[in-house]
């Protein structure tokens, strides 16, 4: 089992040693001194979506997210929420048949990963090992890296690639986390730096060249003033969904007693006149 590991590690130092030969490009938007808050809050979530994800699916998967597929999902759902003609180039049937053909590769290369019988035998039933020793020899694995990345428009089409058709669909998934973020804020924040955010995060994992452009100090003090302003945000909408039903339920009890007080005025009316009648 050793020896195929080493095998297979060597394998993939070669095939990343081939395919390291993307250049640097130049951002389409700079973090910079007159980035507001609100910008780099939308570059932010564009790393701490994209970034994970592009890394651990490629270790699942053995081939990493075209970056320029995954930009354009990205960019076709933002339209697509924007203008309802509007249609992404993948429809919801379509993209449920790919994560399932992702799913059966990520099984098969999964078992590729697990121990031999005595080695499995070895951890005592301990799930926690079994994992730990699968996720080592997943890391060990080959993963193949995406074509040179361009930044610009792509299309699926009949030549597009399985891979390339599962980037597109992650990155209308990636939007749609971040348009989830502006909903929980009420607010529309800045998609060219979401999207800037998403791709630095994945060329910093092809190449830890491509550094992103916000350090994690202070990715992390932007997340934490954005923690405390969605939870005033929610304390204000809680507040003013109290106020509203408080005013709905007085409105009720207003239009009851309003109701009250005309049935007690049509009974007086009435009984002098029924009075009346009985004298009769």
């Amino acid at each position: 089992m050793k020896k195929r590991i080493i095998a297979l590690g060597v394998v993939s130092l070669a095939l990343f040693a081939c395919e390291m030969n993307q250049k640097p490009l130049e951002p389409k938007v700079r973090v910079d001194a007159n980035t507001t808050d609100d910008q780099k809050f939308s570059y932010m979530l564009g790393v701490q979506f994209a970034g994970p994800s592009f890394e651990n699916i490629a270790m699942r998967l053995g081939e990493y997210f075209d970056v320029d597929y995954l930009s354009q999902g990205v960019i076709d759902n933002a339209k697509a929420l924007k203008d309802t003609s509007f249609k992404v180039q993948i429809p919801m049937d379509s993209m449920r048949i790919i994560d399932s053909y992702f799913a059966e590769v990520s099984a098969k290369r999964t078992d590729l990963a697990r121990p031999d019988s005595a080695t499995e035998m070895s951890f005592n039933g301990d799930y926690s090992k079994l994992r730990a020793y699968v996720d080592s020899v997943m890391k060990t694995l080959p993963i193949k890296r995406p074509a040179v990345v361009t930044y610009g428009e792509v299309k699926v089409n009949e030549k597009t690639t399985e891979m390339q058709k599962y980037s597109y669909v992650m990155g209308t998934q990636l939007h749609t986390m971040f348009h989830g973020v502006e909903k929980q804020f009420d607010q529309d924040f800045d998609g060219d730096f979401f999207l800037q955010g998403v791709r630095d995060a994945c060329m910093n994992v092809l190449d830890t060249t491509h550094a992103v452009q916000m350090s994690s100090d202070s990715i992390k003090a932007v997340n934490d003033r954005y923690v405390v302003k969605v939870r005033e945000h929610m304390q204000k909408r809680r507040e003013e969904f109290m106020r509203q039903k408080a005013e709905a339920a007085a409105a009720a009890r207003d239009s009851a007693d309003a109701a009250n007080d005309s049935a007690a005025k049509a009974a007086e009316t009435k009984a002098p006149a029924e009075a009346a009648a009985d004298k009769k």
